[in-house]
């Protein structure tokens, strides 16, 4: 079992494993920190478009390892979603199949998907 969530910073996920998908693995994606690292590192730039590029390069020079891989994070989830045909989120998609969007509970989720299997098998 391989879930993938898709959320905003703001939206608790604690990305465990539900206790019915014990060995299940989980990828957290926080896709909106691409917005969050260009609102950092556009915050109060000069007017000028020159000194405001050399002060945008300095920036992303001066990033911590931190930055870096939430960056990473959220452009990956971004891929992803873009290759689900995700067109909101908060979402998890089950083993790239299936999608439940509005949920970050992981337990909640594979309860839901659970059942829908079971409808789906009547």
């Amino acid at each position: 079992m391989h879930l993938e969530v898709f959320a905003a910073a703001e939206d608790r996920v604690d990305g465990q494993p539900p206790r019915q998908w014990p060995h299940a693995t989980v990828a957290v994606y926080r896709v909106d920190g691409l917005a969050e690292l260009e609102s950092v590192l556009s915050q109060a730039l000069p007017a000028d478009v020159k000194v405001a590029q050399a002060e945008a390069a300095r920036r992303i020079g001066r990033l911590d390892d931190t930055q870096i891989a939430a960056a990473k994070n959220a452009a990956t989830g971004l891929a992803k979603a873009r290759q689900y045909g995700l067109d909101r989120y908060p979402a998890i998609v089950v083993n790239g199949r299936a999608v439940l969007y509005g949920v970050t509970d992981l337990a909640d989720a594979a309860q839901r998907y659970g059942a829908w299997l079971e409808a789906r098998s009547r």
